[in-house]
């Protein structure tokens, strides 16, 4: 511990309560006595006890081997000026002094040239596990109680000590868990007493998603947002990241579950204002933006405890997802071929040559160390279907059951390799899984998804949960088998797979089916475009005889599942209604729209007496009248394909009349 003219003189530790800062000064102290050095110490505290101990210390300005030990700065804020403006200039060669605070030392610290040889300032964390594990173990706690304590502790001193101490005595004869009085007792202690009400809004916000930035506490603290999260940010415990700011783990657990037992309905309505934000980030989201904010909707599902034996939600280690260059193919193919066999590679080279944009390549250093596969299909050419019985089997599937209709595509997710965890969770099947998923949210026009696994039992209850459900048969590549997970997204649309699946976050951590078929009592029909038109023109033949209308296939069809009219007959007049009403505020077809009124709506019983009524020659109407058909089947059409998303642009002037 000695110091000369050029070595550091002031060492500043920081972090947060009960990561061990005291016990630190403690130990250091206690070697500085070993040595026969002075010890003088401060410790921060309202009153004057402070002011006695501050008066005491001066004297190390004349003792060149004293070691000046200050500890809870945060506590007495005339510490750190008293120490940088008053003691501190003043220390003698030899003479050291160490501080310890919450927080680091004022920004004035690190502009003083003065101080740049002087100063030495260090973060403390969490204990590495070898560490924690030897506390443990030096505390007195079984080692089969080892793992799950670690496991909520992850490294911090406190925790371990609070914890150890509560197996000791028994309280958690029936496993580990985090007890309520447990969790106050760490809030007290490490988080302390908040500022305010929305301050501990804000706090608990962090704690509950993945990460926070400035929007997502605006969905929460419309008014307060800005200042709440430049206090997040200060704070010991919090760091900050590429997306926001995210608290430690311990923290995460600690404030999580204390408001979740403390105010259960507060904790569910924080929770719905959040998804509500995620769900719109993740639809909206391009780019390299897609797997963060798909990774932050997912993330709400780990407080179910189900998903999180599938998902790590960590940060891949200087990996990242990246498109398919052509000096990738060797190392994809070296890749696909030590996971999944030679056959399966050979296949794998006819998708790169025919679709190279579906491959993501997954790099470290500008290396590809992992690779997946997203195909995207719209006619089952016999080249494809021959070459590849992946691609024949989901065919097979597609029209065997709901066939594609004109624009629309089916998708294969495949050569999920990351050779490290080969289907297994790891933070690279993360964000595979995660571009699958928003895929899944961005697939425009995508009728069939399938995604392909290893064939195994330990996925089954994941895609289950997220309404993928296997096909009969295992399909096998080589010497390989595997398991292929189907979705029709026109019986259970993405905006009511989101529904649903926001419904088990908070639940219970059993597998279930994510989703169901909208509200239609069975299937929903799927329709080819000629079938939907002639349901259109048949449900305006029956707009007046409810038991005919309600035969028609549109009261089963996407274009009114999920309606909040229940009655499907009622649904498809009023969706039919509104369409036709859309008509007549356009300019350009405000004539075809009183030739559909006057003749599916009004009770003109002959074409001659519509024509009258609409003051316009027979052959007029007839024109006027196909070509409000053709349009409001059209527009009918884009909703039965895309749903009615509010966000998407209303569909007008795409033709004008002709007289």
């Amino acid at each position: 511990m000695g110091a000369g003219e050029t070595a550091p003189s002031v060492f500043f530790f920081h972090g947060p309560g009960g990561i061990g800062k005291t016990a630190l000064l403690q130990r250091i102290g206690a070697e500085a006595r070993l040595r026969k050095r002075t010890v003088y110490q401060v410790r921060g505290c309202p009153g004057g006890t402070t002011n006695a101990s501050l008066a005491q210390a001066q004297a190390i300005a004349d003792d060149p081997g004293g070691l000046l030990l200050v500890d809870g700065v945060e506590r007495y804020p005339k510490i750190e000026e008293w120490l940088a403006e008053g003691i501190l200039p003043r220390l003698p060669v030899g003479a050291v002094a160490v501080i310890a605070a919450r927080l680091p030392p004022a920004s004035a610290w690190h502009l003083d040239l003065g101080w740049s040889r002087a100063l030495v300032v260090r973060r403390l964390g969490p204990l590495l596990p070898g560490e924690a594990a030897r506390c443990l173990q030096s505390a007195g706690v079984p080692t089969a109680w080892h793992e799950d304590v670690l496991g909520f502790a992850r490294g911090y001193p406190l925790a371990l000590g609070l914890a150890a101490a509560a197996v000791r005595e028994g309280q958690h004869s029936r496993g580990w868990q985090l007890t309520p009085p447990l969790a106050r007792q760490l809030m007290d202690l490490i988080v302390g007493e908040l500022p305010s009400p929305t301050h501990r809004q804000a706090l608990e916000v962090c704690a509950h998603a993945r990460t926070t930035d400035e929007s997502l506490l605006r969905a929460v603290l419309p008014e307060n947002a800005s200042r709440a999260f430049d206090w997040l940010r200060r704070l010991p415990y919090v760091e900050s990241g590429a997306n926001g700011v995210y608290p430690w783990e311990l923290i995460r657990e600690v404030i999580d579950s204390d408001h979740r037992w403390r105010d259960r309905t507060g904790y569910e309505t924080a929770h719905g204002k959040i998804r509500r934000h995620l769900v719109e980030q993740a639809r909206d989201a391009t780019t390299t933006a897609v797997i963060p904010a798909t990774l932050a909707l997912t993330y709400l599902h780990r407080h179910n405890g189900f998903v999180s034996r599938f998902i790590t939600w960590k940060s891949p280690d200087g990996v990242h997802e990246d498109t398919y260059r052509p000096s990738d193919r060797g190392a994809v193919l070296s890749l696909i071929e030590v996971a999944e066999g030679a056959e399966s590679a050979h296949i794998a080279a006819f998708w790169l040559d025919r679709q190279p944009t579906a491959f993501r390549v997954y790099r470290r250093d500008g290396e590809a160390v992992a690779v997946a596969g997203w195909l995207r299909l719209s006619l089952p050419l016999d080249e494809e279907v021959a070459r590849d019985p992946m691609t024949a089997a989901c065919w097979r599937h597609a029209r065997s059951r709901r066939p594609l209709r004109s624009g629309e595509h089916l998708a294969i997710a495949r050569y999920m390799v990351d050779p490290d965890a080969y289907q297994r969770p790891s933070p690279i099947m993360d964000l595979m899984i995660h571009r699958i998923l928003a895929e899944f949210i961005h697939g425009e026009k995508l009728a069939w998804s399938f995604v392909v696994m290893a064939e195994s039992p330990f996925w089954q209850r994941l895609m289950t949960y997220i309404d993928q459900r296997p096909l009969v048969q295992p399909v096998s590549v080589g010497e390989h088998h595997y398991t292929v997970y189907a979705h029709d997204w026109r019986t259970v649309s993405v905006q009511r797979w989101l529904e649903v699946s926001g419904l088990v976050e908070l639940a219970e951590p059993v597998a279930q089916p994510a989703a169901v078929a909208e509200s239609a009592p069975g299937p929903l029909a799927v329709l080819t475009r000629e079938q939907f038109g002639l349901a259109v023109r048949e449900a305006l033949n029956a707009w007046h005889r409810r038991g005919d209308l309600a035969d028609n296939p549109l009261t089963r069809s996407r274009l009114v599942s999920g309606h909040p009219e229940n009655d499907p007959v009622a649904a498809v007049r009023e969706v039919i209604t509104d369409a036709v009403d859309a008509l007549g505020a356009d300019p350009d077809a405000a004539a075809w729209h009183r030739a559909v009124a006057a003749t599916f709506m009004r009770g003109a019983t002959t074409r001659e007496a519509r024509a009258r009524r609409l003051g316009v020659s027979l052959s007029t109407y007839r024109r006027h009248l196909a070509r409000g058909m053709e349009r409001l089947t059209e527009d009918l059409w884009n909703q039965e394909l895309h749903g009615a998303d509010p966000r998407r642009e209303p569909v007008v002037n795409r033709m004008r009349p002709g007289g």
